[in-house]
């Protein structure tokens, strides 16, 4: 899919992901319908901004919906205090409600809802679907994303001027509106108990277009190392078949406490690449890129005993050609270069003196970017990529690694 193959272009210069913090909180909040009665209603919720001063860095896991029990309450669990966010509320025959820059730490929401405004909307700005199950039956409470639109012959992505989110109904119907008009839309479509699905070229005619879920296939399997179970690691799986450059087809698991882990709902008969986070090895060992298959829908397929390898270590010096030391607020980011989609990174602060350590880093192609306040890569660099960037192939454990930088030109 065209635009969705864009996303690697993004992720590739995306903020980098740094450590979780020790203590995540909850939103939790409660919505009341117009007639002031709990309401039936799906809560999404979605990244906003960092909070002022916070080390920017990506979040992978977002956006997450759930339904509004009976009582009008729902809860997001576990959420990086360093963030607002934002909140979207979809309940049938009112408007949606949006609440932006919410601090987890804060009070439960209390949320109103307002009743639907009815409005003819102009030709050429409402897309209208319907999700059902493999049986034809409607899929309630869907959470549609919309991620590339297409204006004048010209595919946008991200998508702008247009609900970026819509959620079916109890029949399976929803609606996207745009602001302004638009020809088709591409996007996922995500619900409990199913397979993503992407669609594409969904467009303005007044089709209802139908879009099936399946329940997709499972994998599983079990990391060791020296026949001894590895726990609590994070393993990656994506780049599925022809939708390779996809970022949306990406899922993470954690081995238990015999080292297995598990994937369910995914999108079936393809293979894709394997990993184990750096960052959730803390330098154990490392899991190269490793192929996998999953099969039919409603199949499990059962890797058996996937071996951690050895794991190596980087480390180098920063050297700015003006002498100055390392500017505040550095940082440099190592990323597997075979990636596509969302990628698996390191992250270090380099002291004053511009000395910097990795650990844990697989034998493979890898990418150190360097973000420098007010200096580039020089041409002294032999390893140079670009303006802030650097390629190594890691075959043993690098040490005395020396990457010059240099001001940036002020113009």
């Amino acid at each position: 899919m065209k635009a969705l193959l864009l996303a690697l272009a993004l992720l590739l210069v995306a903020l980098p992901n740094q450590a979780q913090p020790a203590t995540n909180l909850d939103i939790l909040g409660h919505v009341i319908s117009p007639l002031g009665k709990p309401a039936k209603a799906t809560a999404v919720l979605c990244y906003w901004q960092m909070k002022p001063g916070r080390q920017a860095f990506a979040i992978r896991d977002l956006p997450r919906h759930v339904q509004v029990d009976e009582q009008g309450n729902f809860k997001f669990e576990s959420l990086d205090p360093r963030h607002f966010y934002q909140v979207l509320i979809f309940a049938p025959g009112c408007q949606q409600l949006s609440v932006k820059n919410i601090d987890p730490s804060a009070r439960v929401l209390s949320l109103r809802l307002l009743p639907a405004v009815p409005t003819n909307a102009p030709p050429g700005t409402v897309v209208r679907g319907r999700v059902k199950d493999a049986g034809g039956n409607p899929v309630p409470g869907a959470l549609i994303r919309i991620l590339g639109v297409t204006r004048e012959g010209q595919m946008h992505w991200p998508a702008y001027g247009i609900d970026l989110y819509a959620v079916s109904d109890d029949a399976g119907l929803f609606v996207v509106c745009g602001e302004t008009p638009f020809t088709a839309t591409e996007g996922v479509v995500e619900a409990a108990g199913f397979s993503k699905t992407l669609f594409e070229r969904w467009e303005t005619d007044g089709t209802v277009h139908e879009l099936p879920l399946i329940g997709g296939a499972a994998f599983k399997g079990r990391l060791v190392q020296a026949g001894k179970p590895v726990v609590n690691a994070e393993i990656l799986i994506q780049n599925f078949g022809r939708e390779s450059g996809s970022s949306e087809w990406h899922y993470f698991a954690r081995t238990d406490s015999e080292g297995r882990f598990a994937f369910v709902h995914l999108p079936p008969n393809r293979s894709f690449s394997l990993y184990a986070t750096m960052e959730s090895l803390a330098g154990r060992g490392a899991v190269s890129r490793h192929q996998g298959q999953v099969h039919a829908d409603g199949s499990t397929n059962d890797s058996g005993d996937l071996d951690l390898a050895r794991a190596f270590t980087i480390t180098g010096r920063i050297h700015l050609s003006d002498g100055k030391p390392i500017p505040a607020n550095s940082l440099l980011r190592l990323t597997r270069t075979t990636m596509a989609g969302v990628l698996d990174s390191l992250s270090v602060t380099p002291d004053e003196d511009g000395s910097f350590h990795f650990t844990g880093v697989p034998a493979e192609p890898v990418t150190i970017y360097l973000r420098i306040p007010g200096y580039q890569l020089t041409p002294n660099d032999a390893l140079l990529k670009s303006g802030s960037a650097t390629n190594l192939t890691v075959v043993s454990d690098i040490t005395g690694l020396v990457i010059e930088m240099k001001p940036i030109a002020r113009k």
